[in-house]
Parts: C-alpha cells; structure tokens; sequence
C-alpha cells in the first residue's frame, strides 16, 4: 500500500485528512485485488473519495460516531478499567 506516494507496510498506520491512499502498482494486477475491486457487497462511505479505475482513495475526514452503519454499544468504564489494569 501506497499513502502519499509512499511504501506503508504498518497495518494499524493512521492515515489523516488529504492522506491519498492506493494500491502498489505490481500489487494491481494480483487476483485477489482484482477480485476485491469487482465486488459491490460494500458502499463507499462518504469520508472516502474513491477512484476504483486508479485504485486509490482519498481520506477526506475523520468519521464519527454516526457514520456507523449498525448500533454500537460503547462503555468507557470498561475501557478506563482495562488500562487501569495495564
């Protein structure tokens, strides 16, 4: 993967607002790519600009709360609590 021209191989990398996001050019013709292209199971939310021609999308804004697609039960207690522990 490609943020901004440049190689990220970080999973759990941050990207921030403007951040362009694409796939490796040898990476684009690998099948489970094209594969992944071709569906339509998902909708693009509209925190992302994407160009499936180019295979890449723009990081436009954070997303909120409400732009969840199902109900999220939150408790921060819990949270507070594990990294109390930790």
């Amino acid at each position: 993967m490609l943020v901004n021209g440049k190689r990220v191989n970080i999973p759990s990398y941050r990207v921030k607002e403007g951040d362009v996001i694409e796939v490796r050019e040898k990476s684009k013709q690998l099948a489970t790519v094209l594969e992944a292209a071709q569906l339509a199971e998902r909708d693009v939310p509209d925190y992302l600009e994407v160009d499936h021609s180019k295979m890449t999308a723009t990081f436009v804004r954070t997303p909120g709360l409400g732009d969840v697609p199902y109900p999220v039960v939150m408790e921060p207690n819990l949270v507070i609590e594990y990294y109390a522990q930790n």
